[in-house]
Parts: structure tokens; sequence; C-alpha cells
């Protein structure tokens, strides 16, 4: 294993607290786009990857929105491999810690983005930097890439896909204890309207009330549909998931009300399509509620999985890196999703690693563990120049 030295430690203690210093959170798209957050963040990324000797592209998204691409020229190789981590941040309301101080206490950074997923950023960064300087780097050719909207949906990550960009393969940063991860979770994410005939409520049988059906609809999302769903089974991840999240209904307390929407929060285990899923989903809501309920899936949102095969070159020099360093005997799941849904489905072999844990994103005072920060970089480091003229993505 590669350890840093004292310098070493320094440099990416440092360059983490500067990435955390440029407020990047996003609320929303209409937020990110009026206030140009995350193309703060891209400009700073973009003099420290030139600092590096590489060729930065900023390819835009939306207005104000950048992905930043960048490598190092005449860097060939037959095959490639993305380091990728996301530029946003959730937003800072509420935070109970100053989220852009970048203090140190009890061994850990406090603030926005330390643990997601500015530190895991700032690891990547710094390994890339002392790979190159020492001149250890494999033969496939790197890419550093920082995309945004991750946080409202990877939709940055989905853009880049679009406009035709790959890789062969992808490390995606994001917390997973310095584990390599091969699968997560599809989100599928509907939302259902009943509708029902108002009138008022001392004569509630001249009307149909609407939230009575939504009550139904609860009953069957939290009873035969969740026995559906778990029937299928992933070795990494378990069974999926589901819930109502919200329930919104009614006008005045003493109207029989017309309406009422809620919306679910699906997790699929991969297996099985998540159009599939949605026909079952309405067929069988259909059956439970019976002739005569008026109700509809009015919108749906969905997001792929991950699901790389263990065996792949990437995963199996990642995992011997890994079980050096922390023990880690097999690849991991988590069931939240990432950038890697977007680049596994566009055919881009993809893990998700770096430092940190999953408890402490978005939290109100979100922290890094500084040997966390420090494990990472070594991992990484360690895989460039364990590799160094040889393909990480290839025999």
């Amino acid at each position: 294993m590669e350890k840093l030295n004292e310098q070493q430690k320094k440099q990416v203690r440092e360059l983490l607290a500067r990435l955390v210093a440029i407020d990047s959170a996003v609320t929303d798209p209409e937020q990110a786009m009026r206030d140009r957050v995350e193309e703060r963040i891209a400009g700073f990324l973009t003099a420290h990857l030139e600092g590096m000797g590489m060729t930065v592209e900023q390819r835009f998204a939306w207005p104000g929105r950048p992905n930043v691409i960048a490598h190092w020229p005449g860097q060939g190789g037959k095959r490639s491999l993305m380091f990728d981590s996301h530029m946003d941040t959730v937003t800072v309301e509420g935070m109970t810690v100053d989220p852009f101080a970048a203090e140190i206490r009890d061994g850990k950074m406090y603030g926005r983005g330390t643990s997601d997923t500015k530190g895991t950023m700032a690891a990547f960064l710094t390994a890339l930097e002392i790979a190159h300087a020492r001149g250890k780097l494999p033969a496939d050719k790197l890419y550093f890439v920082g995309t945004v909207s991750e946080e409202t949906g990877c939709d940055g990550a989905t853009v880049l896909m679009d406009s035709g960009f790959r890789t062969d393969a992808a490390i995606v940063g994001e917390t997973t204890r310095c584990q390599v991860v091969t699968a997560h979770k599809a989100p599928l994410w509907f939302s259902i309207e009943t509708r029902g005939r108002p009138c008022h409520a001392s004569l509630p049988t001249e009307g149909v009330n609407a939230i009575e059906a939504m009550a139904r609809v609860v009953q069957f999302v939290h009873g035969p549909w969740t026995e559906h769903i778990q029937k299928l089974h992933h070795p990494l991840l378990g069974t999926s998931t589901t819930q109502v999240t919200t329930v919104r209904g009614g006008s005045k307390i003493n109207i029989v009300p017309k309406q009422c929407r809620c919306e679910m929060d699906n997790r699929f285990v991969p297996g099985r399509s998540l159009d599939e899923w949605a026909d079952d989903f309405g067929r069988m809501l259909a059956d439970h509620l019976g002739p005569g309920t008026d109700f509809e899936v009015v919108s749906r949102r969905d997001f792929p999985f991950l699901d790389t095969p263990t065996d792949a070159p990437l995963v199996r020099k990642m995992l011997d890196v890994c079980k050096q360093a922390v023990g880690q005997q097999l690849p991991g799941g988590v069931n939240y999703f990432a950038n890697t849904g977007p680049f596994s489905e566009a055919g881009i072999t993809s893990v998700l690693f770096g430092g940190g844990d999953i408890a402490q994103a978005h939290t109100a005072d979100e922290y890094l563990e500084l040997d966390q920060l420090e494990r990472a970089t070594e991992i990484i480091l360690t895989l460039l120049i364990d590799n160094t003229d040889r393909s990480i993505v290839g025999e």
C-alpha cells in the first residue's frame, strides 16, 4: 500500500478545505441556473486541473451548469478510465455548523460536502496529481470529470452521456467507507391521485371521499405490493423496498374531499426492468381498488440501477487494494443511487468508491473523518501506481 507522507496529508486536507469553502449548494434547477453555484466550483476545478497539466473542457448542461472534463494531453492507451465526482451539494439550510468553514475538530472536518462528496473529489485529484508527478500512471487514458446536478437526480451525468462522452470504465466518488461498491438499487417514483365527489361533510353519503380511496392505496402499497416486490432477491442488495412518503388531500374540514395525492418511493434491485415493475403496479392496484374507484398514476420518474459484474478487471483490481487497506473481501452494494446509474446504462463499467459514511451525508453537522480522506487517497494512489504502464480496466 502506498502511504501519504505528512506533506501529502496536508495537501489533500487543504484542497478539501478550499472545495468546501465554495458554496455549490443546489435546491432545484431554477435556483442552480439563477445563482450559477456549480459554475463557481467548476471555475476552481478548471484552474486546479490546468495547474496539474491537464487539458480542461467545460460542457454546459444548462446555463451556469457546466460539466468539467479533464485529461492529460498525449496520454494514450486503448482503454479509458473516468474518475467522476459531482460538484453540487444539498442545501445548507438548518446546518448547525458553519457550512463553508471546513473546521477541523477531533479528527474530523466539518462542512457541507465534506462527506458528500468533496472529500472523495479531493482524494481523486490528489492521488492523480501525486501519481502523475512520479511518472507512475497506468496505460489507460485517464479523465477527471466533475458533474453537475447529481443531488437533484443525476441529470448532469445523463446529459453528459447524451452528449456522446464515453470511457470504458468509471470510478464514481461517493461515501462508501473506502470500499468498492458494484451494485445499487433503481428508484422508481410514482405520484398517484384519487378522485372523489365533494359534498358537505354533514351529508357524507352524498359524496365520495378521495382520502378514503387513498387510504386503500396506502394499504395496498404496504401490503400486497410490498409482498410482491420482495419476492426478488439480489445477492448484494437483498430485496426491493417501497414507501408512501407524502399524502396531500382535502380542502376544508367540513367538505368531503374531492381529491387526494400521494407520492411513493420504490427502490428496486436489479433483475427486472422498471417498465415491468410499473406495469405490475398499475394492474395490481386497479385489481385491489376494484371497479368504480377513480384513480390515476399521474407521474413517474425513474433512475437506472447499478449491477457491475464482480469479475470485471476494474472490480478485481480495486478489490485487491481495498482488501489491503480496509479488509474488504467482497464487493458491496448500497441502497442509494448515483451517477453510476446513467454511466452503467450507457455501457460504462462503473463502481462507487469514496471516503466517509452515507450516514453523515446531508446532515446538519456534516463531517468527514480525516483518516477516511487519507485512506481514500492512498487507495486510489495505490491503484494507479500498482498498475503503472498497465491497464486498470483491461487484462
